[in-house]
């Protein structure tokens, strides 16, 4: 047991070194959130999935458990995609589609595809585990270990909707994980500092896109859908 947790570390650790792409691409993903949020306070369904286009290289990047996480993801953005495409008077926004999806009963649909209420859900699920690991990442100091900061926010975001198994799998996974400066370097587009900077942004102009989404399901009643 010992020797196959060893081996998975050391192949985890392989594999984040290998993705020293630098694809995570902050400055794209301030803009679409700078830009979800229109002047009515309505969410843009386009500018949210832009954003989290992006996103999704952000879980690849982290490690090889994440990956997985990312094609869930990536599912879920093709499902929207599809449903703003056929349908974009009602899919324009998180609002319009919330308000069709209710009027019609639609939002526990399970079939394929599943509601666009039901698959949005996942991906602001997703939404709050970033923004707590971004605003955890950038209080931190260069040398601090982004294994226990990303272990400590996981635990109280997405490991609330993940099986054990998932739970154990992911936190092995996290301690791969190298010093905070290290992984901007490993990951971003941008340069260190400018990174830092970005993450300040990210968080801030993200931020109410989450609270205006968490609220809009929590007054429909639909925070819990299957």
């Amino acid at each position: 047991m010992y020797k196959r947790s060893a081996d998975l570390h050391q192949n985890e650790t392989v594999d984040i070194m290998a993705t020293r792409k630098k694809d995570f691409d902050l400055a794209l993903v301030l803009k679409a959130a700078q830009r979800c949020k229109q002047e009515d306070g309505s969410i843009s369904m386009e500018e949210f999935l832009r954003a989290y286009n992006e996103l999704c290289r952000f879980f690849k990047l982290i490690g090889r458990i994440f990956g997985f996480v990312a094609k869930d993801l990536e599912d879920k953005i093709s499902i929207l995609e599809g449903y703003v495409d056929r349908n974009p008077d009602q899919y324009r926004t998180v609002q319009s589609m919330i308000d069709h999806e209710v009027s019609n009963n639609i939002t526990k649909l399970r079939g394929r595809p599943p509601s666009g209420s039901r698959t949005l859900l996942r991906l602001h699920r997703a939404l709050e585990f970033i923004l707590a690991f971004m605003r955890r990442l950038g209080r931190s100091s260069d040398h601090d270990r982004t294994s226990y900061i990303a272990s400590d926010v996981y635990k109280v975001t997405l490991a609330k909707y993940h099986p054990w198994i998932v739970q154990k799998m992911a936190v092995l996974a996290m301690y791969t994980l190298p010093a905070r400066k290290d992984l901007i370097e490993m990951m971003c587009k941008q340069d260190y500092e400018e990174v830092l900077q970005l993450l300040i942004q990210v968080t801030t102009a993200a931020q109410p896109v989450y609270d205006i989404t968490q609220k809009l399901y929590a007054d429909n009643g639909i925070l819990n859908l299957p």
